[in-house]
């Protein structure tokens, strides 16, 4: 149900199930999805648990399209938007985000010579600060002031990502995602966009400069013209307690889950489900389940 998706990342005693057809012979009591979807007609509670802590990325709330039966949710903004819905068929469960347990279960004590200056981005056109920002990056990282680490998103449009392969030097890194929890702890700054990992670096209670983004926080520098980004980095590496104060406020507003507990908060929760009366109550869902079946090439019963 995954494209692109490596068999490489599964323990050796994982089991893949290479088609539709392994998944539902397969019969799993519960399906967890990181996405916004997953097929009614593979068996077991359907349970949502998100791929990313931004509840309105692109300007636009979380919705609910009636495919999960459990949503665990991130924070308390995504639990009272669910829970406002009153759906019959639907059980919302506060958990935190289970990516936030790599994060918090372990906090590399490195030290570094320089400040260290994480560029990410996201891969939409309009909402990316990748090209804008290009040429300053290109020439502030060359000063040798600061450690430039760079990572771009998995879809990020290919010229780009080699326009900023092709920088590395002493003073600039490229980066595979593979990194993003190792760069969040290493970073003193971010630089970044509308990506949703900012949020993710702002639980660390580090400052972010934003460029051009939709929404910003009060506790976002951000900036919206790539000049700014020098007077911008040199406020944030040097930072106001009143701006420390306000990225811990909103990071506890986006979700107070930060014990590295998340993942047992889910099993817990779909344990909970599955002993007690739970059966799919979900709408039939007609429509999707038949675009989903032309998209995955199913059209067995």
């Amino acid at each position: 149900m995954v494209s692109n998706a490596s068999a490489s990342l599964l323990a050796p005693d994982e089991l893949q199930c290479s088609s539709i057809s392994d998944a539902r012979h397969y019969n799993p009591a519960v399906v967890f999805a990181p996405g916004n979807r997953t097929p009614g007609f593979i068996p077991g509670l359907k349970v949502q648990v998100f791929h990313g802590i931004s509840e309105n990325k692109r300007g636009m709330p979380l919705r609910e399209r009636g495919l999960f039966d459990l949503y665990c949710t991130t924070g308390p903004l995504r639990t009272r938007t669910l829970k406002d819905l009153n759906r019959d068929y639907l059980y919302v469960a506060e958990t935190g985000w289970i990516k936030l347990d790599a994060l918090f279960g372990s906090a590399p004590i490195t030290r570094y010579e320089r400040p260290q200056i994480l560029f990410a981005s996201t891969f939409t056109p309009n909402l990316s600060g990748a090209e804008p920002l290009y040429d300053e990056i290109k020439r502030l990282s060359r000063s040798g002031e600061w450690q430039w680490l760079i990572t771009l998103h998995p879809k990020m449009a290919a010229q780009t990502v080699d326009k900023y392969r092709q920088l590395e030097n002493e003073n600039l890194s490229f980066f595979g995602t593979e990194h993003v929890i190792e760069l969040l702890h290493r970073a003193d700054v971010m630089v970044s966009d509308n990506s949703s990992i900012l949020q993710e670096f702002m639980l660390l209670t580090k400052p972010v400069i934003t460029y051009r983004n939709r929404a910003p926080e009060p506790c976002m520098l951000d900036i919206r013209e790539p000049d700014q980004l020098e007077p911008a980095l040199r406020k944030a590496l040097d930072p106001e307690p009143a701006l420390l104060a306000g990225i811990e406020k909103y990071a506890t507003s986006i979700t107070p889950w930060r014990d590295a507990g998340n993942s047992d908060r889910v099993l817990d929760a779909v344990e909970q489900l599955l002993d007690g009366d739970w059966h799919n109550r979900k709408p039939l869902n007609l429509w999707r389940n038949i675009k989903m079946r032309i998209q995955l090439g199913y059209f067995g019963l």
